[in-house]
């Protein structure tokens, strides 16, 4: 680990810690990287795992050194029964922890930590989602060799549950493509939306047409692809914006393509050849 990468988390977990001005212990310690990581894994890998891939994701190689942003901001919402980032940086210790109350945690029947770390997970994980609206890239190395190495961009969409009243739903938008055997997938998963089995959805590309989708992300878990709360979109890479319709509730979710630069837009190319039809 690099000098300048020390001293870039050394800042995070310092803003981290500058959080907690009341509440629970009036906390002085700041969550770890090592420590936050078995959280996740603890709390969050039972149904976030390779083979369950639960809501599209999993968190079996969730390094809390290098966050994605996106994922993040996922894992918050779930924690925190459709909370943003923004809802829980500004939230004392006690509004944390009512948010927290009956969450996703619990269903991983490990028990549930002390209220400190309860707060200290949901604020570290909160400070890390900073960037989730805009685009995050990365390559991911799945093998031994350059030809295994896995191009993923993702952003993640929020709006007001059309269930639940004065929560948020967070949409993340996943794309891949796997530089040796040019593979691509275009993903879209949520969080505290229903799993949305079996509704159509409408989809635009750029200025063609819209077509309906309909979702079938995987309703029992353990299908090794997806479980509920996601589903793969088969299309061509767009170039200007995707929109997507009528997921759950009115009103478009928009994720503009336009803003990934050049390079990253033709690495990810090299997986949706042109001539693909939308499906």
């Amino acid at each position: 680990m690099n000098r300048e990468h020390n001293k870039t988390w050394c800042s995070v977990f310092f803003v981290v810690g500058s959080l907690f001005s009341s509440g629970v212990g009036q906390a002085a310690d700041v969550m770890g990287a090592a420590q936050e990581t078995a959280m996740v894994q603890k709390y969050c890998g039972s149904c976030h795992s390779d083979k369950l891939m639960y809501g599209g994701l999993s968190v079996e190689h969730f390094d809390a050194t290098r966050p994605d942003p996106t994922l993040a901001a996922m894992l918050l919402s779930k924690i925190t029964n459709g909370h943003t980032p923004k809802d829980v940086s500004a939230a004392a210790s006690a509004e944390v922890l009512k948010m927290m109350k009956a969450s996703a945690m619990g269903a991983a029947g490990q028990g549930v930590p002390d209220e400190e770390s309860q707060v200290m997970f949901s604020r570290a994980l909160a400070l890390q989602s900073k960037g989730a609206y805009e685009w995050n890239i990365r390559w991911e190395n799945t093998g031994t060799s350059a030809q295994d190495r896995t191009l993923i961009t993702s952003i993640l969409r929020e709006k007001p549950s059309a269930k639940n009243e004065g929560v948020t739903d967070s949409y993340r938008l996943i794309v891949s493509c796997r530089a040796g055997t040019r593979e691509g997938e275009i993903k879209v998963a949520w969080a505290n939306a229903p799993a949305g089995e079996g509704q159509m959805m409408s989809v635009a590309v750029d200025n063609a047409p819209a077509f309906q989708h309909k979702v079938e992300g995987g309703r029992a878990q353990g299908n090794g692809s997806n479980g509920p709360g996601a589903t793969i979109l088969k299309m061509p890479l767009p170039t200007q914006n995707l929109t997507i319709s009528n997921l759950f509730g009115d009103g478009n979710l928009e994720f503009p393509f336009s803003a990934l630069s050049q390079t990253t837009h033709r690495d990810l190319a090299l997986c949706f050849p042109t001539s693909e039809a939308a499906k």
